[in-house]
């Protein structure tokens, strides 16, 4: 046990595996830390537990129970409750008036030397045993206010110090300090790597920095929103229920700052079943919010702090995002899959590499009580300290396509980075090796974001490798993404196949990739049957196709008797991606060509067009995402429209170099550079 933490911070600190299973989980957690901290000794844990959680269910009001306390209080004219207390200053009456949501009574007298004895009740208010009187000659604008607050006595450390804590924050080397701070979020480091510590660190940059807005995607049961939910009481968090401009940001009817503007930090959680309403207005206000810090319905405009964090799940495979996403914000409903908007995160934090809660996850030693915690982080909001570092590092792109990093990739790097130093070297010293450490992890938060826009949209995005540079050493800090290097498994066969074609298309916003079609010859009676999950626009291609080879069928080398002896199947494999468009055409006749003749498709090409019944290729759309999808999957060669050699020649040299682009105007010169010679047979 870490005694020496204990004694540093005495007052300040409790045993964390003393506070887990209680039995009074319904109390927010700094309140049960609180009273453990201060009414039970170690050596007699049990029995004084036991005093404490017979004084909670004697005193703590639920809902259903507010008007029979409020009758008691009338008739004993002395009660005392557990409660929360909030307290707001009535300028128009100059009087302090104090809200007890649990007696449903938002106009308790409160003293003005209670508010100066603990001023946090005017910032969220405190927990604490309230004593109340019920007078009825307190009469306020002719309206009888009768609830009085005769003694207060808080579960909450009422005087915050930061200059202490950051001062006693030097006692402790880096490696005990980062141990310290994930035993007071109620885990136990013994059980993570260091790398799993500093993410969850990352996790909690949203609370200390203002207008720090992340996201991550992670496995169930990771412990996702768990620190904002107990960690923070000036954090909201929304889960997977509506969400509205009113709520979030004004309501215009009442002029009410909603929380956006009211705390630290909105957390939508289950993010994929969050409902929006009107999606595209809201997403308008949030990109806006997201960028300048600033809000406004109708002619009022608010500036705030709160951070912005997304959070949802993710299936993984191999402790990596499944292959089954193309980027890695696929899991986003689909009108927040918006390159303007997510360009305006900060960081994404990996998710997927954090390890599950299980029971010995609980920290078993000595921690922050989480009500200091808390609000030693809402003060670390107003405190800088990256700014005396910035001389010691340099933000620069070293791709070689030289794309160009930018403003937003600047001042999310830095939001994370202020954020990490914030909770590990808030006195502002540290060596080179621990600010590049630092550096990479926000670094890399920043990077993440970036790869996917490059996959959302290349064209807009190109292709950039965020480094560090420190100015004393001369270190170059790249960090490593091993997502990145993640694939998805529409390849290319490894050797030329008969009825195995590669084609190309876009999906959701401008996002191109591989479609891989399988064709089968089988005895039959000239039937063309699709296979797959194909939608409306490619069974439209698939008929298009099947005309055409039925009135061409000599022109292209088919057997005399294919109508009436075979029928093909056409499957479109990866059945979980949508097949949606016209440009399929092509491919799906090459296809069909060979697994009749059986002559192989070459294996190293992809092709994309769309085809008349007359046997024209017609230009078709998105040529830069398809061929970027082409590249990805290491094609040599891609067949497309003569039509859109334009639209080629324009796209950046980082594309056009690295593949080549066969045009064409028939189906005739498709076939010719996409199938081997030789006739062969059906494959039946």
């Amino acid at each position: 046990m870490n005694t020496r933490f204990k004694d540093i911070f005495r007052g300040k600190v409790v045993n964390k595996r003393l506070t887990v299973n209680t039995g009074v989980d319904e109390f927010p957690r700094f309140v049960v830390e609180y009273l453990i901290d201060n009414y039970c000794t170690e050596g007699n844990f049990q029995d004084d537990l036991q005093q404490v959680i017979r004084r909670l269910r004697e005193n703590f009001v639920h809902g259903a129970e507010a008007e029979k306390i409020r009758h008691q209080i009338r008739e004993t004219r002395n009660h005392s409750i557990i409660a929360n207390l909030e307290v707001r200053l009535q300028e128009t009456e100059d009087k302090y008036w104090g809200t007890i949501s649990a007696i449903n009574e938002s106009f308790v007298n409160v003293t003005e030397s209670l508010v100066r004895q603990y001023p946090m009740l005017l910032s969220g208010g405190m927990w604490g045993t309230i004593t109340l009187t019920y007078d009825e000659t307190e009469v306020h604008n002719k309206k009888i206010r009768p609830f009085k607050v005769t003694e207060f006595t808080p579960f909450q450390i009422s005087v915050i110090d930061l200059n202490e804590y950051i001062e006693k924050r030097r006692q402790f080397e880096a490696d005990e300090w980062l141990d310290i701070l994930i035993s007071s979020v109620g885990l136990n480091p013994d059980h993570l790597t260091r790398r799993e510590k500093l993410l969850y660190m990352m996790r909690l940059v949203p609370l200390v920095e203002a207008n720090s807005n992340t996201i991550e995607l992670a496995p169930r049961e990771t412990g996702k929103t768990y620190l904002y939910r107990n960690q923070s009481y000036y954090s909201t968090v929304l889960s997977g229920g509506r969400a509205t401009p009113a709520g979030l940001f004004i309501n215009n009817a009442t002029g009410k700052v909603g929380v956006v503007g009211s705390r630290d930090a909105v957390v939508f959680d289950e993010i994929a079943n969050t409902d929006f309403t009107d999606p595209k207005a809201l997403v308008s206000i949030m990109q806006g919010y997201m960028q300048d810090g600033k809000f406004s319905r109708g002619k009022k405009e608010i500036l705030a702090f709160a951070s912005i964090v997304l959070v949802g799940n993710i299936d993984i495979q191999a402790r990596l995002p499944h292959e089954k996403y193309y980027h890695l914000f696929e899991p986003l409903p689909d009108f927040l899959q918006v390159e303007a908007f997510i360009d305006r995160l900060h960081g994404y934090v990996p998710g997927w590499e954090i390890p599950k809660i299980h029971p010995g996850s609980l920290a078993q030693d000595y921690g922050f009580i989480t009500d200091y915690f808390c609000e030693i982080m809402h003060e670390l909001r107003r405190k800088d300290v990256l700014g005396s570092l910035k001389t010691r590092y340099q933000l620069m792109d070293t791709s070689t396509a030289q794309a160009g990093i930018t403003g937003r990739d600047v001042r999310g790097v830095e939001k994370i980075f202020s954020g990490l130093l914030k909770l590990m070297y808030p006195h502002g010293e540290l060596t080179d090796d621990q600010l590049g450490e630092l550096l990479s992890l926000a670094i890399e938060g920043r990077q993440r974001v970036r790869n996917q826009l490059h996959l959302m949209a290349p064209g807009e995005y190109g292709p950039v490798v965020l480094s560090g540079k420190l100015a004393q050493s001369g270190k170059t800090i790249t960090p490593t993404l091993l997502d990145s290097e993640r694939q998805q498994r529409v390849t290319l066969p490894s050797t030329p196949r008969i009825g195995e074609v590669i084609g190309l298309a876009v999906i959701g916003d401008d996002r191109g990739c591989l479609l891989h079609f399988e064709m089968q010859a089988t005895k039959g009676s000239g039937r063309i049957v699709s296979l797959g999950s194909m939608q409306k626009v490619m069974k439209e291609s698939v008929a298009a196709a099947a005309q055409f080879i039925k009135t061409h069928a000599k022109d292209v080398g088919l057997p005399n008797d294919w109508q009436t002896n075979f029928d093909i199947a056409v499957l479109a494999t990866m059945m979980g991606i949508p097949k949606e468009g016209p440009s399929a055409g092509i491919t799906i006749v090459t296809g069909i060509v060979s697994a009749l003749t059986g002559r192989p498709v070459r294996n190293e090409i992809a092709m994309t067009g769309e085809i008349t019944i007359m046997g024209k290729v017609l230009g078709i759309g998105g040529v830069l995402p398809k061929l970027q999808a082409a590249i990805d999957a290491g094609c040599k060669e891609v067949i497309m429209p003569k039509e859109n050699e334009r639209d080629v020649e324009m796209t950046p040299d980082y594309v056009r170099t690295k593949i080549t682009v066969r045009f064409v105007t028939t189906i005739d010169e498709v076939l010719q550079a996409a199938l081997l010679s030789g006739v062969g047979h059906p494959q039946v």
